[in-house]
């Protein structure tokens, strides 16, 4: 075999080492940076707290303070990498890392399993240009190992391997709850394909066998519930079902932040419109169709998309969880634009480039903290500053005011905030004249906190910037006069 032909056969696979390799430069040195948002007061300590009592799927393994009556398969994960690695923030951190670099493997290999290299290859591009992706990659948060079990379970049902299915199901719903929402939606598809396939010798056997096996992760899962029922008297956890939205309003107004979320935020309005435009392309372009068993994937992405975000709708939500319904509108996308152009290199290759720039250009932007875009960097840099600088004022002992998130920093050691085990011992969330510090960042900023940092009393004692991100510690001058 010639050197070139060799290139051209694996040019697809050497692309993707090579990104690969790229996100492991880009990503590494944010290993050993402190938990930040959900990780510092929720998933983080839980992992170490189960690393210390022992990894375990069972309820009983955590608090409900750090589960949220969440199923522990993540946290059990991360405990038992901790176990053979060492505890540390940087060990765990390099769990998500290590998932994240076989979730873009996975994708590659599924897409072109299912369609082709061209396909997989610029799904994991789209993907790896996605802020919430980079930015989750590190972090000690199950979105990614929830979309990395969801692509599987999709794939081993379409190719029919049900051990592998139900194996790959029961993973996923272990998880975290929303890997329900595609167990659903394949039985509801197991409803449609009988009249997409119209077999001759289909029975209501064979659709009870198949409606069970669908069924299996989620019978699964109850397990899990009747245990948790047992061990703490309820099913889920109380605060979270507080949340619940049930009237139609509110519901109504989380669908439209939702779509904004999936289809508008951070760029994807133009992977939409590329979406859209792949489509009139297939239709007027395309010289061969799909496969039925590829429509039938296609279709799939819809229903389930539509479940996902209908059933989201009703609970509080943050922008990570729909990592999963992103990645599966960037397969889709990416199959009908590859399918559609594949013979015309000349409208193919442009289009894919200024798709895969536009994402990129939304990833640099960091106009936002969150923890699902690169400018949470830029308030873990602040709040880290800001905690060293009152550890060497010597601050531990006076009463300091502080939003949530400073909180936690300042009196968990877990977090990797406090540079040795010493905590701050006399904080509170209530502002008061008795408050001698004060703790304000852009990070959680409320109309409320904005007007408390203008108060007469305040001086402006030090601030710390960086990006878009600050944090100003304030000293209360009826207290320290």
């Amino acid at each position: 075999m010639k050197k070139t032909d060799w290139l051209k056969t694996w040019y697809h696979e050497i692309i993707l080492i090579i990104l690969l390799i790229g996100l492991l430069i880009l990503k590494i040195p944010h290993l050993s940076l402190p938990y930040y948002g959900d990780e510092g007061f929720a998933f983080g300590p839980a992992v170490h707290l189960m690393f210390q009592n022992g990894p375990t799927m069972l309820p009983e393994g955590l608090d409900p303070e750090y589960s949220y009556g969440h199923p522990l398969l993540f946290h059990f994960l991360v405990a038992s990498w901790m176990k053979i690695f060492g505890e540390s923030i940087f060990v765990a951190k390099s769990f998500a890392l290590t998932i994240s670099v076989f979730f873009l493997i996975s994708l590659f290999f599924i897409g072109r399993s299912v369609f082709n290299k061209d396909t997989g290859l610029l799904a994991v591009i789209l993907l790896m240009s996605q802020p919430v992706f980079l930015a989750q990659a590190s972090f000690v948060l199950p979105e990614i190992l929830l979309a990395f079990f969801g692509i599987w379970t999709m794939y081993f049902f379409y190719t029919k391997k049900w051990l592998f299915f139900v194996a790959a199901g029961s993973l996923l719903v272990m998880t975290k709850e929303s890997g329900l929402f595609l167990i659903f939606s394949l039985c509801i598809w197991n409803i449609i394909d009988i009249f997409i396939e119209k077999e001759e010798n289909y029975s209501g056997r064979k659709f009870f066998l198949n409606f069970l096996v669908t069924l299996t992760p989620a019978l699964v899962f109850g397990l899990f519930l009747i245990k948790q029922k047992l061990t703490y008297g309820w099913f889920f956890f109380p605060l979270r079902m507080n949340d619940l939205r049930l009237n139609q309003d509110s519901i109504s107004h989380m669908l439209w932040n939702i779509r904004n979320i999936v289809f508008y935020t951070d760029g994807r309005n133009w992977l939409t419109i590329g979406l859209f435009i792949s489509i009139l392309f297939y239709y007027f372009f395309a010289k061969s169709s799909f496969k039925l068993c590829q429509w039938k994937l296609i279709w799939f992405s819809v229903i389930f998309t539509a479940v996902f975000l209908l059933i989201s709708a009703l609970n509080v939500v943050s922008n990570r969880y729909f990592l999963i319904i992103i990645t599966i509108i960037i397969l889709v996308t990416a199959s009908i634009l590859i399918q559609a152009l594949q013979h015309n290199k000349l409208l193919l290759y442009p289009l894919m480039t200024i798709l895969i720039l536009t994402q990129v250009f939304y990833t640099l932007n960091r106009d936002r903290n969150g923890d699902d875009n690169l400018g949470y960097l830029d308030g873990v840099n602040v709040h880290l500053n800001a905690v060293r600088f009152m550890e060497h004022e010597n601050l531990f002992d006076e009463r300091i005011y502080a939003h949530f998130l400073m909180l936690i920093n300042l009196n968990h050691p877990l977090s990797g905030y406090l540079s040795s085990g010493r905590v701050f011992t006399d904080l509170t969330g209530n502002y008061n004249d008795y408050v001698k510090y004060a703790v304000i960042s852009s990070v959680e900023l409320t109309p409320e906190l904005d007007s408390i940092r203008h108060s007469q009393h305040l001086e402006l004692m030090k601030r710390f910037e960086n990006g878009n991100a600050w944090t100003e510690i304030y000293k209360n001058k009826l207290r320290t006069n």
